[in-house]
């Protein structure tokens, strides 16, 4: 489940992200279609804390963060991490690696799974 609240993101002058409100159902299949420079990386990058928004609210899986103006912790981070992950536009497999040990990287780094579960 995610959930976002009045989520704003601003670049110096120039406001990315201003009043986002959406919810996501566990299940649930959704998509961002938009044109360049609309802000949907951005969003995507505010959802997994590599941004930090400038104000609003976040819910992903049961942790809940509010954006007003000071950085979430280390441990926030990383807990809201524990529910979401990303692939990115560009995204490149560790070379020295297969394709299964590359799927299999988040969850033996990230959720301290062993290989056998």
């Amino acid at each position: 489940m995610i959930n976002v609240t009045n989520l704003n993101k601003k670049f110096d002058d120039v406001t990315v992200l201003q009043s986002i409100d959406f919810s996501v159902k566990k299940g649930e299949v959704v998509c961002l279609i938009g044109p360049s420079g609309s802000g949907k990386t951005t969003l995507l990058r505010c959802l997994n804390l590599l941004e930090i928004p400038n104000g609003g609210s976040v819910t992903i899986g049961n942790k809940a963060l509010s954006f007003d103006g000071k950085s979430p912790s280390k441990k926030d981070i990383k807990e809201i991490r524990s529910f979401s992950g990303m692939v990115f536009q560009g995204f490149h497999l560790f070379p020295h690696k297969t394709v299964m040990e590359n799927i299999i990287e988040a969850p033996l780094f990230v959720k301290k799974r062993k290989k056998s579960s």
